[in-house]
């Protein structure tokens, strides 16, 4: 009863912004042996942009808000030595009173990205930022080493949880949404995400292994409530999208302030770390296609994932054009309000249906061309043909949905 009264509790709170959903992966758990991880990203800054570094130790490639022109805070990324890094904030740790700025996660992570080779070395900047780093977050980092774990740190102390230590991690992943384990339990946030978040990946792990094409088509666009056994996808479907079928749609993992997702799928030991995938959705799921990404590969990225001239990056644009109509009610409530019609519907025009309908061809044809990478010499210009054609897609599926891209 105590778990149920808090549940509902944080159900009733004021609207949390940074209320990101995450996992970290060990290849224990994997179809394929690979790590993996994954960030749902939740943000009061809906405008967000794909950057390529070069100007620390390793390449790297992060999501930013589209206002960061400085491109200083990196909420999630990867890099040439294929050591990954994502967050999601905690609300729940202790630590004695910090008397300089936080809310510097994105700060750290830049800075791990641009050094850091293996979680060790995440380790040893976590010691060397001791007192001096301002935040309050769970990490989840992967490596080129097989490594995979979550650091909840404090600007002074961190703890680490080991998805490779079958004591810690006994089916060998780890999830975290808004609070801490080692926190105190009545302060932390995102309970009923993680609820939802921890049957998805139950059922996933004991089914067919837990991979990409699990998470985003199970876990990111997961229309389930744990608390009030709500299953949108599951019906009553609406039968067309001219007529609004407005939904609550609060504590769902997509939110009205999901920005991007991105799943990290690591290497093997041994594997070339540059060859780790981003699969990479800038926008809201629902409304958005995803599409892989390499460190190796960067200077092939399309430019509709970056920022011009400090204007807003392509896709995410068009992708919040048309996220803008699942919540038409403009008012500071409306984001609790989804016009679920738009997003599925009987006659199969809903967003979220013909999302999936291109990521299923681009999951396949992009997992053909990742293993190809771990096979033989792929080119340059293969992988160049390859976004040639996907983007086509993408353009045909804001085409089709009206948005012009």
């Amino acid at each position: 009863m105590r778990h149920l009264l808090l549940m509902c509790a944080f159900a009733c709170a004021a609207f949390q912004a940074s209320a990101c959903t995450s996992a970290v992966i060990s290849g224990k758990a994997t179809r394929d042996g690979r790590p993996l991880l994954w960030k749902q990203r939740d943000t009061g800054t809906l405008e967000n942009k794909l950057v390529y570094h070069t100007d620390g130790k390793f390449a790297f490639l992060s999501i930013h808000d589209l206002d960061d022109t400085s491109a200083a805070q990196a909420f999630m990324g990867s890099n040439a030595a294929g050591f990954s890094i994502i967050n999601t904030a905690s609300y729940n740790l202790q630590y004695p009173k910090y008397k300089g700025d936080m809310d510097e996660e994105g700060i750290l992570m830049k800075r791990a990205l641009a050094t850091c080779a293996t979680l060790a070395d995440f380790e040893a900047l976590l010691l060397e930022t001791s007192g001096k780093r301002g935040v309050e977050a769970n990490f989840g980092v992967i490596d080129a080493e097989g490594g995979a774990a979550y650091y909840e740190a404090n600007p002074y102390t961190y703890k680490k949880f080991d998805a490779n230590d079958s004591l810690v991690a006994p089916q060998g992943y780890l999830l975290r949404t808004n609070f801490s384990a080692s926190g105190i339990p009545e302060k932390g946030q995102g309970y009923i995400r993680y609820q939802t978040e921890t049957d998805l990946f139950q059922w996933g792990f004991l089914g067919d292994g837990l991979s990409v094409s699990f998470i985003l088509n199970e876990a990111a666009t997961c229309l389930r409530h744990s608390l009030t056994g709500v299953d949108l996808a599951s019906g009553p479907i609406p039968e067309t999208a001219d007529h609004p079928a407005i939904v609550n749609f609060s504590d769902f993992i997509p939110r009205y302030s999901t920005t991007a997702s991105l799943i990290v799928h690591g290497v093997k030991k041994g594997e070339d770390p540059r060859l780790t995938t981003l699969w990479t959705v800038l926008g809201s799921p629902l409304a958005t296609p995803v599409l892989p990404l390499w460190v190796r590969y960067a200077d092939q990225i399309p430019s509709q994932f970056f920022s011009a001239g400090g204007g807003p990056a392509p896709l995410n644009d068009a992708a919040l054009r048309l996220r803008s109509r699942f919540f038409p009610l403009k008012t500071p409530e409306g984001k609790y309000y989804l016009d679920f019609a738009r997003v599925m519907n009987r006659q199969g025009t809903g967003t979220l249906q013909k999302v999936k309908g291109l990521d299923k061809s681009i999951l396949e044809d992009g997992g053909r061309l990742e293993t190809l990478m771990q096979t033989r010499n792929v080119t340059a210009n293969d992988v160049r043909q390859y976004y040639q054609g996907m983007m086509k897609g993408m353009k045909d599926f804001f085409t089709s949905c009206g948005v012009q891209f």
